[in-house]
């Protein structure tokens, strides 16, 4: 199996996980070990549920959509490496926009510069 492949499932599945637990622990108290931890994010308990549920949605649906993807293309293109290549950059990029995302709304919401 190639490592493209390894790598892809075990990505989507960690975007995935990382996603439904910071929807599952938006609700709690502003926690250091596990969420959207940026310093806005993490300034009060409002800033803190909207990042993780935005941010946890977003990223649960990235890994499960990429998950998918990574097994239709192990279905479709065994030996292309390409297509296992270009599904894990989608995955990345998508990842961290959704987080670019998530921080320029708290930003916005926040009123600050």
């Amino acid at each position: 199996m190639n490592i493209v492949i390894i790598v892809n499932i075990i990505a989507a599945l960690a975007i995935l996980t990382g996603g439904l637990m910071m929807r599952k622990y938006a609700d709690e108290p502003v926690d250091r070990s596990i969420g959207f931890r940026t310093q806005k994010a993490m300034s009060d308990s409002e800033a803190w549920r909207f990042a993780n549920k935005k941010c946890g949605g977003a990223w649960a649906i990235i890994g499960a959509v990429c998950f998918v993807l990574t097994l239709a293309a192990v279905l479709a293109f065994p030996a292309h490496s390409f297509a296992h290549l270009a599904v894990l950059i989608l995955l990345t990029v998508s990842a961290v926009t959704a987080a670019v995302f998530v921080e320029i709304q708290l930003k916005n919401r926040s009123g600050k510069t």
